[in-house]
């Protein structure tokens, strides 16, 4: 069975404003298990929090009688922008699904409908990934022996090893200001380089207790030279050389206006002011 806007519009449900419910989507949408489709919904869920929204809002746990069966079911209740985020992560091989992120992309303006896509997802769950894995890399170099002072040298000798000059220097390079976070304005490509040179940095760090500043320093360098002749092979394009994106806060504030008017779409229509 195609997806079909217009199949999708008259599943809703009313409740004091309209919902779908989970399940119908995961028909609408060619998915058989809801074991499977429970995983899409998880994913979902952890995009909303990485967008800073109530995800409890857009994804309300609810149960249903199946019309099948008789038997209660437990389910979903979702938001329109809940069913927008789930179609974005379902499996694009299902004909269903493809068509699916068209039609409803469409239903947002053509700026946001473009941050909808795997991408943009993909630079946000990557970023966040990026602010743990920093914290953990963090706490490898305390053990190593080097000081709370000392860690803003630490974290410079990866920059320097990956990019071939320091984070002050790449962010000149990149007309960002002071207070920018070079991060913020990185690809997926570049966010998953600097994702995979800490993740390394703080393994090899975790071989190697009480080395001090220096031999940290070392250590950190060295990851991000393999990192960048890693990246050079691949591609050709040297780190530094890669195209700056937009501010990732500016895609998560786009997104978060998006979820404020689709819930406009579905909120309760006010009776009409009787005339005085």
């Amino acid at each position: 069975m195609a997806f079909s806007i217009e199949a999708f519009e008259g599943c809703a449900k009313q409740n004091g404003v309209r919902y779908w419910l989970a399940h119908d989507l995961m028909r609408e949408l060619g998915y058989e298990s809801w074991a499977s489709f429970q995983k899409v919904i998880l994913k979902a869920q952890a995009s909303c929090a990485r967008l800073e929204m109530d995800a409890t809002g857009e994804f309300m746990p609810t149960t249903f009688v199946d019309a099948d069966d008789g038997q209660e079911r437990v389910s979903v209740r979702l938001t329109r922008f809940a069913c927008l985020l789930v179609t974005m992560h379902a499996d694009e091989r299902k004909p269903q699904v493809a068509a699916a992120k068209v039609a409803m992309a469409a239903l947002a303006n053509e700026v946001i409908a473009a941050r909808l896509g795997q991408y943009e997802l993909g630079r946000i769950e990557t970023r966040d990934d990026l602010k743990s894995a920093e914290s953990s890399m963090a706490a490898a170099a305390q053990r190593a022996g080097v000081q709370s002072h000392e860690q803003g040298l630490f974290k410079d000798a990866g920059f320097r090893g990956m990019y071939n000059m320091s984070l002050r220097d790449l962010k000149q390079l990149r007309g960002l200001g002071p207070r920018d976070t070079a991060y913020d304005f990185m690809g997926l490509t570049e966010l998953a380089g600097n994702l995979f040179r800490v993740t390394q940095t703080a393994a090899r760090l975790g071989q190697t207790p009480n080395i001090g500043l220096r031999n940290a320093q070392k250590t950190a360098h060295q990851v991000g030279q393999d990192v960048r002749a890693m990246m050079v092979k691949n591609s050709g394009v040297a780190p530094e050389a890669l195209a700056q994106e937009e501010n990732i806060n500016a895609v998560k504030r786009g997104l978060r206006h998006t979820a404020r008017q689709m819930q406009k779409l579905d909120a309760p229509a006010k009776a009409p002011e009787r005339k005085k």
